[in-house]
């Protein structure tokens, strides 16, 4: 099994690079659910604020895409549970994709509220503004 860079799932989501894109094609149209490829938190992460700030796309066009991400059956990914209640508090709520995943995940492990110093995602229940 094999595990995916952030620079490998943004070049092929984007299809931006005529040398990056295609290699990041092969690799992905190589997988099924018996050839599985492992995705981290931090590479959702990652990817998500690539793709909002380099990529510039909006929360519509962001949810969908994870939406469809995060129900590949080829990718392994990490903590898959609580990537989808973070993808569906961001639905809702005010606060980035990463600041609920991060929240859902401390959530797991029986941390109630997260710190910080993010004004914006203190607003959303379960975080403290530091």
């Amino acid at each position: 099994m094999i595990a995916l860079d952030t620079n490998v799932l943004v070049r092929y989501l984007a299809q931006d690079d005529p040398i990056q894109s295609p290699k990041a094609t092969e690799i992905l149209d190589s997988l099924s659910e018996s050839n599985r490829a492992f995705i981290s938190c931090i590479v959702l992460c990652e990817t998500f604020w690539v793709l909002k700030t380099s990529y510039r796309l909006s929360k519509e066009e962001l949810l969908p895409l994870f939406g469809n991400i995060l129900s590949v059956p080829a990718f392994e990914i990490e903590h898959l549970q609580r990537c989808v209640v973070a993808l569906q508090a961001y639905h809702s709520g005010i606060a980035d994709f990463s600041d609920y995943l991060i929240q859902a995940v401390a959530r797991h492990y029986g941390y109630n509220r997260l710190l910080t110093f993010d004004k914006t995602a203190a607003l959303s229940d379960g975080f403290i503004l530091v």
